[in-house]
């Protein structure tokens, strides 16, 4: 926790966040009861004070907020830890080399009701501030509206979090806290939201969703926080070829207490870890053929079978790290993102993708945006829809006089030197002393030297 006895000491706010009328009234209604009004204006005075063009000299001191707020520093730092501890302010200490240690304030944004009364400590701390009547009658108001309602500074990764947690300012029962009462949990069913039944695809990936909740619950990492990030588990254990276990062990070093899954930082610690030892031995482990493959490798040439039936058999990463290790190569953590945004995001198929990684690895030492790119309208204008097509048209290049060469490398320019040998230097032989006399003077005149 953040405790300083300087009133100099300077401090800086880092962004602004958008407070909605539902918002304001979450943070009155809610938020006030737990962290009190002194807590509440501070909050809002942070957000009204940060300024977009505000640099790190433009840092202010904290006696300001003394000013602002009408307290001392004791009841400031009492506010802030509150703050703290409910999540709406995170505040980091950064070293400067000119103004010496700095706060950070962060702000984050107000949670809507439903997340509130689902965050089992909050709700409970709530409980225990208003009385059960006013906490159910509160749970009741929120939910019907809900009902009703239904129709992104420098240095600042390497600064080092002291905000106060939630166990550091607050005081709950032991029992309370471990497992929250019966008003608790029917609060936070009642401020679940309805979700309307919506089209989508078939959902054919066989991952057994409850295992891993039931191994991220002991994390602390709710059952809901695993639905509302399926997509995005399910594109990185697609893309790495992960299974249940896998993806969770791979995501543990992202887990900081907040009970959230950043799909963010997993996808860039998976793409920057997966050249170590453990997970090099998952990609070495072939993935279950897919039956009723749409294509074969009937009619192609023996090496181009072998790269479709690889392509056919393996997630897209596996099949990149097979075809690096085969080049005695590495695999840079810019390539699985790559192939993670063409898989993910564009929707490209699987088979399709390990092909474009083939065609890549062909015309360069590393895969790029702007290669898979310029190869990918290539094919699409052409019509290559799936992996075979890819490779006759990619063997149709290679016999055209090594069009495809051309086509795809980039283009060198040769710097051509000058053939001295065929210039010889001309010398004159028949000079006589009157014309250097006459050749001296001229240059004398031009020059203003006589």
């Amino acid at each position: 926790m953040s405790k300083t006895p300087n009133p100099k000491q300077p401090f800086f706010i880092t962004n602004r966040v958008e407070v909605s009328a539902p918002e304001l009234r979450t943070l009155v209604k809610l938020y006030q009861p737990l962290v009190g009004s002194q807590a509440l204006a501070l909050y809002l005075s942070l957000n009204e004070d940060y300024r977009s063009d505000a640099i790190l000299s433009d840092s202010q001191a904290i006696y300001q907020l003394f000013e602002q707020l009408d307290c001392d520093g004791k009841s400031l730092f009492a506010a802030l830890h509150k703050l703290e501890a409910v999540g709406l302010v995170q505040t980091r200490l950064a070293n400067n080399e000119i103004m010496g240690e700095v706060l950070l304030f962060q702000l984050t944004s107000v949670p809507s009701s439903s997340e509130f009364f689902a965050t089992a400590l909050l709700a409970s701390l709530l409980k225990e501030k208003v009385g059960v009547t006013a906490f159910q009658k509160l749970s009741r108001d929120f939910a019907r509206e809900s009902k009703r309602n239904e129709n992104q500074v420098n240095g600042m990764q390497n600064a080092q979090d002291i905000s106060a947690s939630f166990m550091e300012v607050f005081r709950l029962p032991a029992a309370e806290a471990i497992d929250p009462s019966l008003e608790v949990k029917q609060a936070a069913r009642e401020n679940q939201p309805q979700k309307d039944a919506r089209a989508r695809i078939n959902e054919d990936d066989h991952i057994d969703w409850d295992f891993m909740k039931q191994q991220f619950e002991i994390y602390q990492i709710a059952g809901p926080e695993i639905d509302r990030n399926r997509e995005a588990i399910r594109g990185v254990m697609r893309t790495y070829g992960l299974s249940e276990q896998e993806f969770v062990d791979e995501a543990l070093p992202c887990l900081h207490g907040d009970y959230q899954l950043n799909m963010t930082l997993v996808k860039q610690t998976i793409a920057a870890s997966v050249h170590a030892d453990r997970t090099r031995q998952q990609m070495k482990a072939a993935t279950p053929t897919t039956a009723n493959r749409a294509s074969s490798g009937a009619g192609l040439e023996p090496q181009a079978q072998k790269v479709l039936q690889l392509a056919q058999t393996k997630s897209p990463a596996q099949f990149l790290y097979k075809l690096k290790t085969a080049k005695n190569d590495y695999v840079d953590a810019s390539e699985y993102k790559v192939i993670d945004s063409l898989y993910n995001e564009k929707g490209i198929p699987a088979e399709l993708l390990n092909i474009l990684t083939y065609a890549c690895l062909k015309s360069g030492s590393n895969i790029s945006y702007r290669l898979a790119n310029k190869i990918l309208h290539d094919w699409l204008q052409h019509g290559v829809k799936d992996g075979r097509q890819a490779l006759e048209y990619l063997a149709q290049r290679e016999q055209n006089k090594g069009q495809y060469q051309r086509l795809y490398a980039p283009q060198k320019r040769v710097e051509k030197g000058t053939d001295w040998s065929k210039h010889q230097a001309k010398e004159r032989t028949d000079v006589s002393a009157d014309d250097l006399k006459n050749f001296f003077k001229n240059l004398e005149d031009e020059t203003g030297l006589s």
